[in-house]
């Protein structure tokens, strides 16, 4: 009767292990076409599935020898395509931008509030540039050395999306923490601890689609 129980036990556990597979390898398939052809196919099930697996398939990708980062592009891609539409129906005042510190120039003079790094358009790095089209836009901007600084946001400003600027894995994490709200994300194109770079025109593309739609360039910014 004991050797039954365990043969079961034995036999659901390797059922387990190979749907957790086979949900891995569907979310890969699935998402590295969706990153190469710019198509959704199950775009609710893919995200499911990429939740479910996420930290399994991380430690795979690792002792694959293969970029652990692949399953944190394909989320955020993901999220970005999937809530694009309901993005654009939204009123700026309703969306707050979220930078991270490492963005800002080495000599920064801005000082830490209690909502993060309160930019002073000096022109040293982009996030003048940014602050200036939040102003334009009234779009919350807030420079944040990590997540926790979010939850204070959260409590001072509510708001129905976020644009987020970070690491792929920073990102990710922050675009899942804030689910269901609609999310769009910016991954960095240089990151570490200082003088990490974003495309620049990528977060004015995001912070122009709220409305009143616009459609500034940096450079008509950089005259505001």
């Amino acid at each position: 009767m004991d050797m039954n129980i365990f043969t079961l036990v034995g036999e659901i556990v390797v059922v387990g292990v190979v749907i957790i597979l086979i949900l891995i390898a569907i979310s890969l398939i699935l998402g590295v076409y969706q990153l190469e052809n710019k198509k959704l196919v199950f775009p609710r099930v893919l995200l499911f599935a990429i939740n479910l697996t996420y930290p399994t398939t991380k430690r795979m990708l690792k002792l694959l020898n293969m970029d652990e980062l692949l399953i944190d592009k394909i989320s955020i891609d993901l999220r970005n395509r999937l809530h694009h539409n309901d993005f654009k129906e939204l009123d700026a005042k309703d969306v707050i931008l979220i930078l991270p510190h490492c963005l800002r120039a080495q000599k920064c003079p801005a000082v830490l509030g209690n909502s993060g790094l309160e930019c002073v358009k000096c022109g040293k790095c982009s996030i003048g540039t940014f602050k200036k089209m939040c102003d334009k836009k009234e779009i919350g901007m807030y420079v944040v050395p990590g997540s926790t600084f979010i939850k204070q946001v959260m409590k001072q400003r509510p708001f129905k999306a976020a644009i987020g600027v970070a690491c792929p894995i920073d990102l990710n994490n922050m675009m899942t923490s804030l689910a269901p709200l609609t999310t769009q994300g910016a991954v960095l194109l240089k990151d570490g601890c200082i003088n990490t770079m974003v495309n620049e025109d990528d977060v004015i593309d995001l912070l122009n689609i709220p409305k009143p739609v616009t459609h500034y360039t940096k450079d008509e910014i950089d005259n505001f």
